[in-house]
Order: C-alpha cells, then sequence, then structure tokens
C-alpha cells in the first residue's frame, strides 16, 4: 500500500548535497546556512533521465530563490542570498532562516546533529541527448554518451529534505520523481513559471501564425495583381502595384470588378463612338491605375484616347459625383 505521507515524484528535483546550517551569532538575528547545491559532474542512476548533466556555463539563477521544506511551498523556510559558479566547487549557495516554526525546526535540528540533504528544482531551456558512439564538452570536461544534458537549466526553489533520494553516497545523488508533466506542482513559485512560460509559448504561436497570415495575404494580392493586368492588357508599373497592395480587400475587389466591368463594356464600344470627355479628377485610390494616352487635338477637336481610356475616365467621373 502507498505510504500516504509520501511526496509526489518530480523529474526536475535532484538530491545534490548537504546543507551546512551556521552556528547562531550573537548580535545576529538570523541563521544563515550555506552548501554545494551542484557539483558539476554527472548524476548518475536517475530513474527518469538515468545519466545526466547540468550545464553550468547556462545555469540561470535569478533573485531570491526560495528555500522550502520537502518542495512544499507553503513549508517556507527561508532565502537563498548569494550564489557562485565555478568548475572547481560547481554552484554554491548561501542564505538566510526564517524565524517561523519552519525555519527554526530546521536550525533546532541541524543543532542536533540532523544531516539535511539539499534538493534542487531546476528546469532547462533545452534538453540535449548525447548519443552512446558521441561525446560532449560540459563543465570543462569531456564526457561519453549517452548523457542527458541541461542548457540553461534554471534553478526554481531548492528544498530542506530529511530523506536522500537513494543510496548513492557521491557527491552528487539525483533524487526520485514521477513521469507525469501534467501532474499540478507543489510551489506557488512553479505553478507561476510554468504558467509564464505557457503564456510565452502561446504567443510565440499566435506570432508565428500572425507572420503566416500576412505571407499568405500579401501573396494572395500579388496573385490578383497579376490576374487584373492580364484581364485589363495592362502592365501596371512599380507604382500601380506599391498602391493596390496598400488597398484593403474591400477596395481592391470594388475597384477591380468595376474597372473589369468598363474595360469589357469599352471594347464593345462602336468605333465612332471612342470619343474621350476631358479627363476629370480622379479619386486617389484609382489616381495611377493607368496612364492615359490621349493626345492633344487640334482646331477645338476633343482629345483622342483608347475605348479602355475613356472607360476608366467615366468610372472615375462617376465616382467624383457621388
Amino acid at each position: 500500500m502507498p505510504d500516504p505521507n509520501e511526496k509526489p515524484k518530480d523529474q526536475f528535483c535532484f538530491e545534490l548535497g548537504t546543507f551546512a546550517v551556521e552556528q547562531p551569532v550573537e548580535g545576529k538575528k538570523k541563521r544563515t546556512f550555506t552548501g554545494v547545491a551542484y557539483s558539476g559532474e554527472p548524476i548518475v542512476d536517475h530513474w527518469y533521465w538515468d545519466r545526466i548533466i547540468f550545464d553550468l556555463d547556462s545555469m540561470q539563477i535569478k533573485g531570491r530563490i526560495p528555500a522550502l521544506l520537502e518542495h512544499c511551498s507553503k513549508q517556507r523556510v527561508g532565502a537563498i542570498n548569494s550564489h557562485s559558479i565555478n568548475y572547481e566547487q560547481g554552484l554554491v549557495i548561501s542564505g538566510d532562516l526564517m524565524s517561523n516554526e519552519y525555519g527554526t525546526q530546521v536550525a533546532q535540528d541541524s543543532d542536533d546533529g540532523f544531516p539535511w540533504q539539499m534538493s534542487v528544482r531546476i528546469e532547462p531551456s533545452s534538453v540535449e541527448e548525447i548519443a552512446a558512439d558521441k561525446t560532449v564538452l560540459v563543465n570543462g570536461k569531456t564526457h561519453q554518451g549517452p548523457i542527458t544534458v541541461f542548457r540553461g537549466g534554471r534553478i526554481r526553489e531548492v528544498s530542506f529534505c530529511a530523506l536522500g533520494a537513494d543510496d548513492n553516497t557521491s557527491a552528487v545523488a539525483a533524487s526520485h520523481s514521477p513521469k507525469n508533466f501534467n501532474q499540478p506542482e507543489d510551489t506557488d513559485v512553479t505553478e507561476l513559471e510554468q504558467a509564464k512560460a505557457k503564456i510565452t509559448e502561446l504567443q510565440g504561436q499566435v506570432n508565428t501564425l500572425t507572420e503566416q497570415n500576412k505571407q499568405f495575404a500579401a501573396a494572395k494580392r500579388d496573385a490578383e495583381i497579376s490576374a487584373l493586368a492580364k484581364d485589363l492588357g495592362k502592365e501596371f508599373s512599380a507604382e500601380d502595384i506599391a498602391e493596390m497592395k496598400n488597398l484593403d480587400d474591400g477596395a481592391f475587389a470594388f475597384s477591380a470588378k468595376h474597372l473589369r466591368q468598363f474595360a469589357a463594356g469599352s471594347q464593345q464600344q462602336p468605333a465612332g463612338q471612342q470619343q474621350q470627355t476631358p479627363a476629370p479628377s480622379v479619386n486617389p485610390a484609382f489616381a495611377h491605375l493607368f496612364s492615359h494616352q490621349a493626345n492633344g487635338g487640334q482646331g477645338g477637336q476633343v482629345p483622342q484616347g483608347s475605348a479602355l481610356d475613356q472607360a476608366f475616365a467615366k468610372f472615375a467621373a462617376a465616382q467624383e459625383s457621388k
């Protein structure tokens, strides 16, 4: 029968060393603690990762990290105030104990000789799997695969734990926890960070879809402009194309529809009626779609142009009169 007092396991928690609680100093209210949170060496025989190493060069510790009792956010023991990272010692941390019941309990048990174990919750920004026939350089040493490398590992919290995860007596012993990513976390800090990470992930997906939509819309407009030019028998200038690309979908569809209609009507107009009246002022949305080819008349004659130019002039005049 499962032990009801056994806490849920977590694949990101690792038993990595021991805490040293400093003796009280006269005139100093807070008790302090220190410990090697991670030595920089591989963690072996882990139930989930098997053999794993954390890249010290990309490890992250931001702000004051909480120190808990058994990874429980309701049992707050203290906080990490400072840390150092190097290849010789690894990750070394120090902090203050709180004066509440949990901080007092940790200090009292330590004074009585209890060997508190240090467990660290670390979540990577990326995970690199090294095959058995490959090697990888991490923390100043070359390691033979198979091995898992945590890159950009961020320390979320450290905990005082009563029992180690296994009987591994090496400097770095891994803690055991279950493979369940959807399991509710036991700390408020982790839940908040997971929510932020999810928001960031979703925002990235939204940005990707938005960019894809823009690319699709641009390609669609290019195809529509090409089709319009073919239907009108007209080669648009770069300026024409740029202005048509700036039109919204409704304005472009409206203008393309009517230009096709007037073009079709002008092609059916009898040759004797292909006189063009002086072009009125043109709506800016359509001003550069065509370059009129009419020549100046002589003897009071009306300038002549193509039937399509006459049709466009009539369309523009109708737009201006509305």
